[in-house]
This record gives structure tokens, C-alpha cells and sequence, in this order.
């Protein structure tokens, strides 16, 4: 009788779930079929190595999208430029003694999109992503990995906003 009770529980929550809308983070496909333009079907990606870090997280979220994503130019293919791309590491926070408590990390990029007629949808727009990193200096190793993960969500937050703007074009 518990068993069949907590399995219902777990039904009626998974059931409220996906009724109201839930999907887990990075999951989202901003593109059904046929949402996509034809212009845009076909997408160079340049100012960015798209091997590793942000351009590696925007290859794939495109290809998920359904966008076909090229490795050189060809003609009819959409451009889609990071013409800045700026991380920096400040001082948030210091102890009384004057030792570094808190950095915090801020990246920002800034993309133009050119159609496959050579129309500029977007013109310098810019993209932002912060996030706070706690210091404990007996704790280096540990920070480096923190620090490591915490870039790898800012570029996911990246390359999500620019999902839900090339989404509005």
C-alpha cells in the first residue's frame, strides 16, 4: 500500500510537471520544424573556435535547432559573427586583512547576423553573463574547477540568449 501510494505521488508530480510547462535547463529546442527560415537553414559561424568553450556550446545548440552549421563559407549560407568575445575576472570582495574573498567573472560577447541574401538581421548586439566565485586560498585546486564550471554555465547562458534572439527573427 506505501509503495502504490508514493508511485502515485510520483505520477501526479511528473504529470504537474509537464503540464505547466517544465522542461530541464538546456533541453529547450527554440526551433519546431519549419520555424526556421530558409535563409538561415544554413549558418557559418565565424570569430569563434567552435572545437571548444562557447563555440563549441553554440555549434551544438544550433545543430540541435535544426540550423545546419558549416565549417567554411558557402554561398547561401547565413554569417553569424562574434565580433567581440571579452572574459574578465575582478575583485567583488576583500577580508579585513586584504585578501581576496570573492571575484566575480563577467563575459560578453557581441554577434552580427547576416542572412543568406546578405540582409544584416542583427547589428552589434551585445550579450551578457555574470557570475560570483568565492576564494578560499587553501582551496586552489578546487577554485580552478569551480572557476572552470562556472565558465562553461556563462557560455551556456550565451549561446541560450542568442537562441531566443535569433528565435524572434
Amino acid at each position: 500500500m506505501k509503495l502504490l501510494i508514493s508511485r502515485l505521488v510520483l505520477l501526479i508530480s511528473i504529470l504537474a510537471m509537464t503540464a505547466c510547462g517544465f522542461q530541464l535547463r538546456g533541453s529547450a529546442v527554440m526551433f519546431g520544424s519549419g520555424e526556421i527560415p530558409d535563409e538561415l537553414e544554413l549558418i557559418y559561424v565565424q570569430g569563434v573556435n567552435l572545437q571548444r568553450d562557447l563555440g563549441l556550446e553554440l555549434r551544438r545548440s544550433l545543430t540541435r535547432n535544426g540550423f545546419t552549421v558549416v565549417d567554411r563559407y558557402q554561398e547561401g549560407a547565413a554569417v553569424l559573427s562574434i565580433v567581440e568575445s571579452n572574459f574578465e575576472r575582478r575583485v567583488l570582495s576583500v577580508s579585513a586583512s586584504g585578501k581576496v574573498n570573492e571575484y566575480e567573472l563577467e563575459r560578453h560577447i557581441v554577434i552580427q547576423l547576416v542572412d543568406a541574401n546578405s540582409t544584416m538581421l542583427i547589428d552589434a548586439e551585445r550579450f551578457d553573463s555574470r557570475r560570483e566565485l568565492q576564494f578560499d586560498p587553501d582551496e586552489v585546486i578546487g577554485i580552478d574547477e569551480e572557476q572552470r564550471v562556472l565558465e562553461a554555465q556563462m557560455n551556456q547562458q550565451l549561446v541560450q540568449s542568442i537562441l531566443r534572439r535569433l528565435s524572434v527573427l
